[in-house]
This record gives structure tokens, sequence and C-alpha cells, in this order.
């Protein structure tokens, strides 16, 4: 008797155990990519608020105040007008950012608003900025998963530190 060879090729099993790890690995993967994604994109509000604190300081240093970009002691004029969510949307350059110093970065996913105001000018509610002194307050919005949780960054003149309304979430909710 002769015993037949096995052909070359996969069983129907080892196709099986190879697609069930491939999935397995896929569902590790897009989380800890995702998390990737979005610490980048934060980045980018980092990088203009500091942008913006150096700005506002060497204005200060030419003309004895903080720039007014956005008004006194409210949030009402940003740039962009909305937050752009997790598509990226042109920097509307204005007359009043070129003041300060600040090129358009080119594509945002934050909107920004910069505050400031003289001695004795109310500062934004919630910020504990001294207002016996010259203030300034900046902000970036963002909503990078568009789930309507935006997160908020803020740099204020009084302070070294860049506070983040989202820090224990991971930064962007």
């Amino acid at each position: 008797m002769s015993r037949h060879r096995r052909t070359a090729g996969f069983t129907l099993i080892e196709l099986m155990i190879v697609v069930v790890i491939v999935g397995v690995l896929a569902a590790l993967a897009i989380p800890s990519f995702k998390l990737y994604v979005y610490k980048s994109r934060v980045s980018e509000a980092a990088t203009v608020l500091n942008e913006i604190k150096s700005r506002q300081e060497a204005y200060r240093s030419r003309f004895g105040n903080y720039a007014k970009v956005s008004g006194t002691g409210a949030w009402a004029n940003w740039t962009p007008a909305a937050i752009p969510g997790s598509q990226a949307v042109i920097w509307p350059s204005s007359p009043a950012w070129e003041e300060l110093g600040l090129r358009s970065p080119g594509y945002v996913r934050f909107r920004y608003a910069t505050v400031a105001g003289l001695p004795g000018e109310a500062p934004p509610a919630g910020s504990n900025l001294d207002n016996r002194t010259f203030w300034y307050a900046a902000q970036a919005q963002g909503d990078l998963d568009e789930d309507g949780s935006t997160c908020t960054f803020e740099v204020y003149s009084q302070s070294r530190v860049m506070y983040n309304s989202a820090a224990g979430r991971g930064g962007w909710e």
C-alpha cells in the first residue's frame, strides 16, 4: 500500500488561527495608534500658545503693555471663529494677530484667542489673574475626536504653567 503525500498549502484551521491572531493584533494596535495621533495633534496647541506667550512678552517690552488681539476680559473673538474638529482648517490671518507678530501657522485643529488688559481692567473669570498689573491670557480650544466635548489649553502672563482642561483624560477630551 502506498500512502498519499500531503499537498502543499494551508489547512482551514491554520488559516483561521492566522485570522484570529491578526484580529487580536489589530484590536491592540488601533487604540494605541489613535492615542499617538491625538497626542501629536495636541502638540499644535502647545506650540501656538508658547508662540503667543513669547510674542506677548516681546510686545510688552516694546510697547509697555500686552496686545489685545481678542479684546480685554471676554473670549469673544476666536481665530478661527468655530472649533475646527478633526479636520484642520486654514488659519485666517488678521491685522491684530500680525500686530502681535504671530504669522499664520497654516492649517490648525484648534481655535485661539488672547485677551489682555491694563491695571484695573477685569481679567477673564476664573483666571485668577491679578488685575493690579498688566495681564494677558491665551486659550486654545479643540474637539479632536468630534464627540462634542472640547478641550481647552490656557497660558497666562502671571504663570509659567500651561493649563489643560482635559489633563486627566489624555489631553483631548
